[in-house]
């Protein structure tokens, strides 16, 4: 692995480790700069963490590498994983691989998950230390038992080439499986690569395997997404990446769980039709053709539900491009903030009306390779024109959806109706 590939996979971990460490509500900061001034460690490592990654202050690399040092001497051991990743990334200070060391080690021997991860890799790949595969695997492996995504896909990827361990296709599966239902794409990519040499039996048995896994942990066995009602009698929207391979497919609403029957989808535009029985709250679907740039917008979903629960979550923002990546219009760019888990819910306007569905995210990976930048509120949702066209393809469905609102709504009332439609997807 190049030292430029490496540091693309670094940065795409800071984002991560982010957005994981800090996911609850962090303190404001006037409150958080007093008592990171007071010497408080964990208030210290925060304010780096926002400094560094322009969270309610602006970005400073400078600012965040002295908020992080202070921590990680305090024996911090979240922040003296970030405080390694700023020497190794060269954030606010020169590259220094050895330094970079230094401070994974002193985490990962406090058992931080991102620590033994990041050291890990420092061993994969020989940075600031001889190379030594095993013992890169025996530390991607218990930062994987802790839960974390990134460790599970290092884990994974050495089972599958045979790289520090025995290849055990079965195996790396297992943790493939386990990164993939936590978002991490390139996990996703290697289990069609690998599935293709495996029998049903041996991926059934690898399904268990992470089943159980996730269930000594106390974690959600199944995928799940979002979406939402567009009929009362349980036409239903996600994603159809949220619902692919399915078995069994779930909906969960306030009134129990619901068991889906797959009717229709659309590949090409990642959008899939269900059907539950019973009587529901729909949404009505507008077209996306009059929306402008800066209109105003938000989603009700349902992400990382193994961390933040499965209460509906509201996220809002605008429309910043109406076309999408490489200047696709069939999508928006919206500045609306998701997560893993927000794929498939309704993007909706201030009439209360659906003009998109919430689809993908921009890549991290991906954008840092590009721009060497990482990105910001950069999200994409298909056009409503799209899912109007699935519907429009079955017999009689077109003329039981919900005409849509035209004047403007007051914004609770908005978010209301799109709570009452909005419902928590689980796929087998």
């Amino acid at each position: 692995m190049s030292r430029e590939f490496h540091r693309l996979a670094l940065a795409t971990s800071a984002l991560l480790a982010c957005v994981l460490a800090v996911s609850a509500q962090l303190s404001p900061i006037g409150e958080l700069s007093a008592k990171a001034a007071q010497g408080d460690a964990e208030a210290q490592f925060q304010l780096g963490m926002r400094y560094r990654n322009g969270d309610g202050v602006p970005k400073n690399y400078a600012d965040a590498f002295k908020w992080l040092q202070k921590a990680s001497e305090q024996g911090n051991a979240k922040a003296q994983s970030e405080f390694g990743l700023m020497h190794e990334g060269g954030l606010g200070t020169v590259v220094n691989y050895e330094e970079a060391v230094k401070w994974y080690r002193k985490s990962a021997e406090q058992g931080c998950a991102w620590g033994q991860n990041n050291l890990g890799v420092m061993y994969d790949h020989g940075f600031g230390v001889p190379p030594a595969k095993e013992e890169a695997v025996r530390l991607f492996r218990k930062a994987a038992e802790q839960g974390m995504s990134m460790a599970q896909r290092n884990i994974g990827n050495a089972l599958v080439i045979g790289r520090g361990v025995k290849q055990d296709y079965v195996e790396a599966y297992k943790w493939l499986r386990l990164a993939a239902l936590q978002g991490i794409p390139a996990a996703r990519d290697q289990l069609r690569d690998i599935s293709i040499r495996m029998t049903p039996a041996e991926i059934e048995e690898a399904r268990r395997r992470a089943d159980e896994f996730r269930k000594s942990r106390g974690e959600p066995t199944r995928a799940s997404g979002s979406g939402f009602f567009v009929t009362e009698d349980g036409f239903f929207l996600t994603n159809f990446h949220v619902v692919r391979d399915a078995t069994r497919i779930i909906i969960r609403t306030d009134s129990g769980n619901f068991p889906a029957q797959l009717i229709a989808t659309d590949k090409v535009n990642d959008i899939a039709l269900l059907k539950v029985e019973g009587s529901f709250k729909p949404l009505p679907l507008a077209a996306s053709r009059d929306a402008k740039l800066g209109d105003a917008v938000f989603t009700i979903g349902f992400p990382n539900i193994h961390m933040q629960g499965t209460s509906p979550k509201l996220t809002d923002g605008t429309i910043s491009s109406i076309v999408g990546l490489e200047d696709d219009p069939r999508f928006f760019q919206v500045s609306v903030a998701i997560q893993p888990g927000n794929s498939g819910g309704a993007l909706v306007n201030e009439r209360g009306n659906v003009i998109g569905i919430i689809t993908l995210r921009m890549t991290e990976s991906v954008a840092y390779q590009k721009t060497g930048a990482l990105p910001q509120a950069v999200n994409f949702a298909v056009k409503s024109a799209y899912a109007l066209a699935l519907l429009e393809s079955q017999p009689a469905l077109a003329a039981r959806l919900k005409r849509p609102q035209t004047t403007k709504r007051k914004f609770a009332d908005a978010v209301k109706t799109a709570t009452d439609a909005a419902a928590l997807v689980f796929a087998d």
